[in-house]
C-alpha cells in the first residue's frame, strides 16, 4: 500500500480500471477510486471493458467511464484493479486477507488522507457488500466490517444501496426457474450441478450478468457442500462459476483449469461444448469432494 501511495500521489493523470464484465467490487472500486483521486484535483480516465449489470446502474459518476481508452501519452500512471490474474499485471498490492477490492481502496484513501465523500462511500459500500455476500461469508472479518462503518459514515445509505443491488425483475426470475429446472444432485446430494444455455438468454431476453448469483442460491441448499453453474458463452467454449462450503478448495480447482478464485468462490473458463464441460468437471467436483470428506473422517 506504501509503494502505491508512493506512485500514486504525483500523477495527475491516472487511468483506472478492473478485468471484463465487472462485478461490484470491480465497478464500485474503480468508480471509488475515481472519485478519490478527482477529489485530489487529479484528471481521472475510468474504462470498463464488456458489460456492467443493471443493479450498478444507480452508481454515482457511472456514466463517466467509458468503453475507449485515452492516449498513453494522455496518461501518468495506470491502476489495475479487482486482478485474478497478477502474473500477467504485475501487481504492486495483493492482500488474501482483504474481503474485497474495495476495502483495499478505503485503507489506501485513508493512508493518502484522501476525501471519502458520499460518492466514493456509495460505490465502495457496494464493492464490499458483494463481495462479502451482504456480510455473511467467511471473509467478512473484524477489518471488513470496520471499513465498512467508515464508509456508512461516510455517507453511503445501506438501505437504498441494498434496494438497488439486490433487486430482481420477472425475466431473471424465469431464469433462474429454467437453470434450476434442470439442476443435478450428485454425490449423494453434496455437489449441485447445472447448465445454461445460451439461448435461454436470448429467448428470456436476459443479460449474462443475470446469472451471476444462481450459483449462491445452489451453495445454500441443505446438504450441499459444492456448487456449480455452467455458463455456455457459445458452441466451444463455456464459463464455470463455483462455489464451495469450505471442505473443498475450488480456487485450487479453478486455478488447474486456468482459471482464478479463492478457496470458497472461483470461476474458469473450459472449452468444449456444454454438456461436455459439465460431465468434465461433474467427475472432477466428485473427486475433490470425496477426497476432501475421507480427509475429514
Amino acid at each position: 500500500m506504501a509503494r502505491l501511495a508512493e506512485v500514486l500521489a504525483p500523477a495527475r493523470r491516472v487511468l483506472v480500471l478492473a478485468h471484463r464484465d465487472p462485478d461490484g467490487d470491480a465497478i464500485g472500486s474503480v468508480l471509488g477510486l475515481m472519485h478519490l483521486l478527482k477529489s485530489a484535483g487529479k484528471q481521472v480516465f475510468a474504462h470498463r471493458a464488456g458489460q456492467v449489470a443493471e443493479e450498478y446502474a444507480f452508481l454515482p459518476g457511472l456514466e463517466l467511464v467509458r468503453e475507449d481508452l485515452p492516449q498513453a501519452e494522455d496518461v501518468d500512471l495506470a491502476v489495475l484493479l479487482d486482478c485474478h490474474e497478477p502474473e500477467r499485471a504485475q501487481p504492486r498490492w495483493v492482500d488474501p486477507g482483504m474481503a474485497a477490492t474495495s476495502q483495499m481502496v478505503v485503507l489506501l484513501a485513508q493512508s493518502m488522507g484522501l476525501l471519502l465523500g458520499k460518492p466514493a462511500a456509495t460505490c465502495l459500500f457496494v464493492g464490499l457488500q458483494t463481495d462479502t455476500g451482504r456480510f455473511s461469508y467467511s471473509n467478512t472479518t473484524p477489518s471488513a466490517l470496520c471499513v465498512a462503518a467508515d464508509l456508512v459514515a461516510a455517507g453511503a445509505d445501506t438501505w437504498a444501496i441494498t434496494q438497488e443491488v439486490y433487486s430482481t425483475s420477472l425475466a431473471r426470475l424465469r431464469l433462474f426457474a429454467r437453470v434450476t429446472d434442470g439442476l443435478e444432485l450428485l454425490a449423494g446430494g453434496r455437489l449441485a450441478l447445472a447448465q445454461a444455455k445460451a439461448s435461454d438468454l436470448v429467448e428470456l431476453g436476459c443479460p449474462p450478468s443475470d446469472l451471476d448469483r444462481i450459483v449462491e442460491e445452489y451453495r445454500a441448499i441443505r446438504g450441499v457442500e459444492v456448487a456449480a453453474l455452467l455458463k455456455e458463452i457459445d458452441q466451444h467454449s463455456v464459463k464455470a462459476s463455483l462455489r464451495s462450503r469450505g471442505r473443498v478448495d475450488v480456487g485450487a480447482l479453478a486455478i488447474g483449469l486456468g482459471g482464478g478464485g479463492h478457496h470458497n468462490a472461483a470461476g474458469a473458463k473450459l472449452e468444449g461444448s456444454l454438456d461436455g464441460a459439465a460431465a468434465r468437471l461433474g467427475v472432477l467436483l466428485e473427486e475433490r469432494l470425496a477426497t476432501a470428506l475421507k480427509g475429514q473422517g
